[in-house]
């Protein structure tokens, strides 16, 4: 019994991780970000694009961290007019790893 459980559990688990695969992600610096209403309007207009699946600010740091859409690729350009149109300016674009 306890094999066929961990093969179940297994193949549930399995599309979690393809998908995460999937997904691109990029953290940009933002300067002037104040305030957690700063923030939300941020990731609003953020999530308006077509190739972004979420958006997550992180005042503390100054900087947000975009989730694509599986399958697509980041738009930079878009990214950096959106954070710009939001009344910011967009700074460096790192991979995750290089955040902590």
């Amino acid at each position: 019994m306890k094999p066929v459980v961990l093969v179940l559990v297994g193949l549930l688990w399995l599309p979690s991780t393809l998908n995460a695969a999937d997904h691109e992600v990029v953290v940009i610096a933002v300067s002037g970000l104040a305030c957690p209403f700063c923030a939300y309007g941020l990731e609003k207009n953020l999530k308006k694009l077509a190739d972004v699946d979420s958006a997550t600010v992180d005042l503390a740091a100054s900087t947000v961290r975009i989730s694509i859409k599986p399958g697509q690729n980041a738009d930079l350009d878009a990214i950096r007019e959106a954070i710009v149109n939001a009344g910011f300016t967009p700074g460096e674009v790192r991979a995750p790893e290089e955040e902590e």
